[in-house]
């Protein structure tokens, strides 16, 4: 087909196709009903029969999906992304940062006030602190080892993990 200018609406196809938010993202169909139509399929009447015009819908779409320039710029759009390792590994490191911070401290209690265990927060944090070293390769040991050896060099390693002593009073608050 001969190179055309996309008028308004193909270009808002493309981009609505290419980029928008779900359902419309790589969804022709739903896409061009919103476009052309103005349709977001939210309101439909069930008492009317949409069945001829959900045939209609696909074949435009179809039709439109199977032009050379229509391809040509949904293709362009798409390699314009936007969102990629580079741009993303600030948000992820940040929301990690975050994860963890939270994670380490946060204290929760039932519905009844019952104090529960952090062990589960803690396991998010010390799972978002390794996701960040394993973006930034980060591999060093960490944790502390005490190796027993026996009289033929066989041995077992143990690895400790000590909690921060604190004293306090029967309700877990640190008396200083």
């Amino acid at each position: 087909m001969k190179d055309n200018k996309l008028t308004d609406l193909e270009e808002k196809f493309c981009l609505v196709f290419s980029c928008g938010p779900s359902p419309y993202n790589g969804n022709a169909n739903k896409t061009y009903d919103l476009v052309f139509n103005g349709s977001t399929g939210m309101l439909k009447d069930p008492l009317k029969d949409s069945s001829k015009r959900d045939v209609e819908i696909a074949l435009a779409a179809r039709k439109l999906m199977l032009r050379d320039d229509i391809r040509d710029r949904i293709d362009q759009i798409q390699s314009e992304s936007v969102v990629n390792a580079a741009t993303l590994r600030p948000r992820l490191t940040e929301t990690l940062l975050k994860i963890a911070d939270e994670c380490s401290t946060l204290m929760c209690a039932d519905k009844f006030g019952t104090p529960l265990s952090p062990a589960a927060l803690r396991s998010v944090a010390v799972n978002a602190i390794s996701k960040l070293t394993d973006m930034y390769g980060i591999k060093e040991d960490i944790a502390h080892k005490v190796m027993l050896e026996g009289t033929n060099g066989d041995g077992i390693v143990f690895n400790l993990v000590m909690p921060e002593s604190t004293k306090g009073n029967e309700l877990g608050e640190v008396i200083e």
